[in-house]
């Protein structure tokens, strides 16, 4: 909805009520579907939460169509309606929304305003989105914001002439995605909530309501460390008129943590009682309605005190890539008076409290060390002295100062594609440039690229957001997976991308840039519950020399018992020095003399390893460190991995696939696409071809493509195993697939065939055809004996076959898109 002048109608404008198919909705309010639809919508309202169920078919709200259900009530001059969008079932469509709506008239092609979500399928997220049309039967204008959907709070408004569109995650903080002014609307509009499937003939469900009926957004927030002096808030359930109180130390809470009752009218928060320093406490605020009797018990949360002792350092606990000019900091103990100083080289002085590493009681929580001396451990600790003179003693923390190795290694290329030899290679401290309109690189000031790598260590295990802000275009890499792309010319914004890490692993960043014309901005920052937003420094982000990105991953399960190790080599490495065993401390701490651990050095193309048949269910380690005996800063140790392997036989878990020829999910995976126009298709037409989002475990997926439309009426994917398999080994009798589908497929069941040695091929049909249309992992099992009883030996299987449709009774019409992974042979 562009700002203009609205076109004058003469509106008669009167409400053309219908009956509710389900209960009675508050006086004023009534529901009609719009345009038409095919499946008649319906609408419900439940007084003790607040909550609307909307039921809506139709063929949209957008462009010029004009066919939804609409639950409204009648708007005199100026109004609003907030409610949040608390679920969209099933994603029938990307363009399946729910949101709320103004509008001039009840036909279609009036004039509207709509801010609401879409379904996010798993082919295209539009997420909170706004649409708005000012012109009678005019297209409407449309503002999207990405992957967010549901739950999400929503509003739109009237004041005067200037109609507005809001969205917002929490109800608190709210984000303006449109506004605009239009002479000329009539003083009595609608408003209301709007519900489309945009398929037509099929019902998408909106439910809504005024927020949550328990207590929520604790303060402190739930598992906060280190509170001080709490006080515990929150925000009050909507149909609250009083909150029951419990406060303890057990996450269990009972009739003896009952603090008491307090009205909605005096607060919402609760003075805490003195509390213990460094306890875990526990909290829940139940919400009670005018009635005094209808109660929603609240979720449990909790949080720990402040200690006695010193916390909370910096620079961090084991940071690597500490500035030699660094000062120290850090948040005191409760109570404390002044503070110990301890600090130096010799971690054993600085653990007994030695007075050759004293540095003195002071009052402030900085600490000036001096400037120190490079590529060097330092060790520090913080000793509290509280108002009484009790001494508390704190923890030995660490870091090292800067060193060779530390930062990223930047290449810029002439051209908006990165092509070509690069025109500028250099180290860089952090990726956080602001040229604005100067030179780039080279003399360049547009059409320029870049490409940034690094190796991320991570200082602690947390879920971590990795932004970037750019002006153009940008892309970026952990570990090979791309989480943000966004490869356009656009002014300077940030993306986001959630990740979880390890403390003390190494992750691959690769992050391109370009610039088109105008200003150039190339920066990366990051966040989490423990940091601050900040540029990713130096030490964090060293030079990309580490062996990176194993398989199997860190930390993972139900591993393969035969498999070979792999990884992604350091940029700089010529050899590999492989370690692996069963003891963790073995394998950091072995060397290339460490018999039975060591497992010998492999040259720079070789990033493999084969351990050999491993034991079932049973956890391994292993390192490898990078070396080019012409670099003066190697060797570069890498960090231990671990995994475990299954209990069970693992067929394939679609973990080792990736984008290079050869290693190709479909190349494995062989489909059946025909003609062009029907059969079945394995992976994506693009890079990256496995499914990368929608796993039942591990990090990858295989997408599988259904047509059945035209001849043969049924699509099927084959795997010829490695090696002949034996699936009776250790007790297993049942084959498992972990199978994932979507609402708007056209349903039809699946089935499997196994073909063994000798080239005996036995088949099992699935009995539900709704498995290709339900958006959650089934476990499909599959008894052994129904294969044998088809004559195929099970101790010698060569091929797997997983097809959708019925090859013995082909039936024309389904189509639609699966997911399958995981697939496994286990005990009963």
């Amino acid at each position: 909805m562009r700002n203009g002048t609205m076109v004058l109608f003469s509106l008669l404008l009167g409400a053309i009520f219908s009956i509710p198919l389900f209960g009675q909705m508050p006086a004023g309010w009534t529901s009609k579907d719009i345009g038409s639809p095919t499946a008649a919508g319906s609408a419900q309202y439940e007084t003790v939460t607040q909550t609307w169920t909307i039921r809506g078919d139709g063929s949209g709200i957008r462009s010029t169509a004009d066919q939804f259900q609409y639950t409204y009530k009648a708007l005199s001059g100026d109004g609003e309606l907030v409610a949040r969008v608390v679920s969209l079932d099933p994603p029938l469509s990307d363009w399946s929304m729910a949101g709320v709506m103004i509008r001039v008239l009840l036909t279609p092609g009036s004039p509207f305003l709509f801010m609401g979500v879409s379904a996010n399928t798993e082919g295209l997220s539009h997420g909170v989105t706004f649409w708005g049309r000012e012109n009678f039967d005019a297209a409407a204008d449309q503002v999207s914001s990405g992957a967010t959907g549901a739950p999400q709070w929503v509003k739109v408004s009237r004041t005067g002439d200037t109609f507005a569109a809001s969205s917002s995650p929490d109800g608190q903080h709210w984000t303006l995605q449109y506004s605009t002014t239009v002479p000329g609307i009539p003083k009595n509009v609608y408003i209301g909530y709007a519900v489309t499937s945009e398929v037509g003939g099929k019902l998408v469900t909106a439910v809504f309501d005024k927020g949550p009926t328990q207590a929520s957004n604790p303060s402190p927030s739930d598992g906060a460390q280190n509170v001080p002096l709490p006080l515990c808030s929150w925000t009050p359930g909507v149909t609250a008129a009083f909150h029951d109180i419990y406060f303890g130390t057990s996450p269990t809470l009972g009739s003896a943590d009952y603090r008491g009752r307090q009205p909605l009218e005096v607060a919402a928060y609760f003075h805490v009682p003195g509390v213990t320093p460094g306890t875990t406490y526990y909290w829940r605020v139940d919400e009670v309605a005018a009635d005094g009797k209808t109660t929603f018990q609240g979720d449990v949360w909790s949080f720990t005190s402040a200690p006695a002792t010193a916390y909370a350092p910096q620079p961090w606990n084991g940071l690597d890539g500490v500035d030699a000019n660094a000062d120290l900091a850090w948040s005191p103990g409760v109570r404390a008076a002044s503070h110990d100083v301890y600090f130096g080289t010799d971690k054993a002085a600085v653990e007994a409290g030695d007075p050759s590493v004293f540095k003195g009681n002071q009052a402030a929580m900085r600490f000036d060390p001096g400037v120190l001396a490079a590529n060097t451990v330092y060790y520090w600790r913080i000793d509290e002295r509280d108002i009484e003179g009790i001494v508390h003693a704190g923890p030995i923390w660490s870091f090292t100062t800067v060193g060779p190795g530390i930062g990223v290694q930047a290449r810029y290329f002439k051209g908006v594609d990165l092509a070509g030899d690069p025109i500028l290679t250099a180290k860089e401290n952090s990726i956080d440039h602001n040229w604005g309109s100067g030179e780039v690189a080279g003399g360049l000031k547009d059409s320029v690229s870049a490409r940034w790598t690094a190796d991320l260590e991570a200082p602690l295990t947390e879920t971590v957001e990795l932004i970037t802000t750019t002006d153009d275009g940008v892309r970026l890499w952990l570990n090979g997976r791309r989480v943000i792309n966004v490869w356009t010319a656009h002014s300077s914004a940030d993306e986001v991308a959630r990740v979880d890490l390890v403390a003390g692993q190494f992750y691959r960043i690769k992050m391109e840039w370009f610039e088109n014309s105008g200003n150039a901005v190339a920066q990366l920052s990051w966040r989490s519950p423990s940091i601050a937003r900040q540029i990713i420094p130096a030490g964090i982000l060293q030079l990309p020399v580490h062996a990176v990105d194993p398989y199997p991953a860190q930390a993972s399960v139900n591993a393969p018992q035969t498999l070979v190790l792999n990884w992604s080599a350091g940029e700089s490495a010529a050899q590999h020095d492989v370690y692996f065993g069963t003891d963790a401390k073995a394998v950091a701490d072995a060397d290339p003399t460490t018999a039975g651990v060591y497992q010998g050095r492999q040259n720079a193309g070789a990033t493999t390893f084969d351990p050999g048949e491993l034991e079932w269910n049973k956890t391994y380690y292993w390192r490898v460190d990078e070396l080019n005996s012409a670099e003066a800063a190697g060797p570069w140790t890498g960090s231990v991995w671990s995994f475990t392997t299954a209990d069970f036989l693992v067929v394939d878990d679609f973990e080792t696939y990736t984008d290079d020829e050869g290693q190709r999910i479909y190349e494995t995976w062989l489909d059946d696409f025909a003609n062009n126009v029907c059969g079945s298709t394995v992976g994506y037409l693009d890079a990256p071809f496995a499914e990368q989002t929608i796993v039942h475990a591990g990090g990858q997926s295989m997408p599988l493509d259904y047509n059945n439309v035209c001849p043969p009426h049924y699509c099927q994917t084959e795997r010829e195993l490695p090696s002949v398999q034996n699936w009776t080994v250790n007790g297993v009798k049942t084959l498992v697939l972990h199978v994932r589908g979507k609402a708007g497929n056209l349903a039809s069941p699946m089935y499997v065939s196994i073909q063994d040695s000798a080239g005996k091929l036995g088949t099992v049909r699935g009995t539900d055809p709704a498995i290709v249309q339900r958006a959650t992992w089934t476990r499909w099992e599959i008894p052994l004996s129904e294969f044998t009883a088809a004559g195929v030996n099970v101790a010698k299987v060569r091929k797997v076959i997983v097809g959708v449709g019925n090859p013995a009774a082909p039936t024309a019409g389904a189509c639609g898109l699966v997911f399958i992974d995981d697939i496994w042979v286990v005990k009963p």
